[in-house]
């Protein structure tokens, strides 16, 4: 009787635990690989080859993929940025080309010409001088010169030299203040030829004449007294003042005044003088007084005309 009735009690609990040990395996073989497994491509659909529902992994794998859409849409994007980037650094190369441009347009050719030829002058000139302050008397044949021939032409080239730098100071100062279109034209368009045939030519033969002067007086421009070397000096400090502020102007003044030229030629009337050209004039009074320095030193260096004695008597203490 216990037997009968233990299998009769049995029976209803055997077959709960039937049931849950089905629900249990059918959960875990989900978890098995399995080479059939699989993530159909399209979003509405998983695993239709399995023919099971899909697992938690599989849907958060889903999540994580793009679409046919998506995909075109982002290499459309890439695409579009791409060009974009390019279009961007294209637009900047070209705003760089076009400032270059803009600036080697302000200065024409024949200015730029020169400037170099300048250059090449102002280099060679400064070499001459610092050869004969450092090394001694160069070129040596400078040493045969008689004094006298070397004091001419220091005279001459200094007083067209200074005579030039001043004069024409005060006529482009007269014709600035003329606001006369015409004029100024004309002008600025020999300005270049003044300085090419009379300044820089007597510039040259002053600063040789000076330094042949030097090595005939005193041995040589290493050996010759202080003020020498100061005027030299000024010289070069004059030099590098004027073709930075004169000459690298004349090219933007002259533009400025061929404008206004052919402005006066269509009919515009009460035309003023451009500021380009007025602004000029600070840099040709500054070259003035570059002028009066150095003929102070010229003529109250020490043992010419006034003695230094009777303003400062020797002392006497290494006599």
């Amino acid at each position: 009787m216990y037997v009968g009735k233990s299998r009769r009690g049995r029976g209803p609990a055997a077959a709960v635990a039937i049931a849950a040990a089905s629900v249990l395996i059918g959960t875990t073989s989900s978890f098995a690989p399995s080479p059939t497994r699989g993530v159909c491509p399209q979003h509405a659909t998983f695993c239709e080859q399995a023919g099971r529902l899909p697992s938690s992994t599989e849907l958060n794998l889903k999540l994580f993929e793009k679409t046919t859409e998506e995909k075109t849409n982002g290499l459309t994007k890439a695409e579009t940025n791409g060009a974009s980037r390019a279009s961007t650094t294209a637009l900047v190369e070209d705003e760089g080309s076009s400032w270059l441009q803009e600036v080697s347009s302000g200065i024409d050719d024949e200015k730029k010409f020169e400037l170099i030829a300048l250059g090449i002058w102002g280099v060679s000139i400064s070499a001459f001088i610092l050869i004969n302050n450092f090394y001694g008397p160069w070129p040596t044949f400078m040493k045969a010169v008689p004094e006298r021939a070397f004091f001419l032409g220091h005279m001459i080239g200094g007083m067209m030299f200074g005579g030039g730098i001043i004069m024409t100071t005060l006529i482009e100062r007269a014709v600035a203040k003329s606001n006369d279109a015409s004029v100024l034209q004309f002008w600025f368009d020999k300005v270049p030829i003044l300085d090419s045939l009379v300044v820089v030519p007597a510039l040259t033969v002053s600063m040789i004449s000076g330094s042949g002067l030097a090595i005939t007086r005193y041995g040589g421009l290493n050996v010759a007294p202080p003020h020498v070397d100061a005027i030299f000096w000024t010289l070069i400090a004059f030099m590098t003042w004027w073709a930075s502020t004169d000459l690298t102007t004349q090219g933007t003044a002259l533009r400025a005044v061929e404008d206004m030229y052919e402005r006066y030629e269509n009919g515009e009337r009460d035309l003023k003088t451009p500021d380009a050209v007025s602004d000029r004039h600070l840099s040709n009074v500054v070259s003035c007084f570059f002028i009066l320095l150095l003929y102070s030193m010229m003529v109250w260096k020490p043992g010419t005309i006034i003695s230094w004695d009777q303003f400062f008597p020797p002392l006497g203490l290494f006599s």
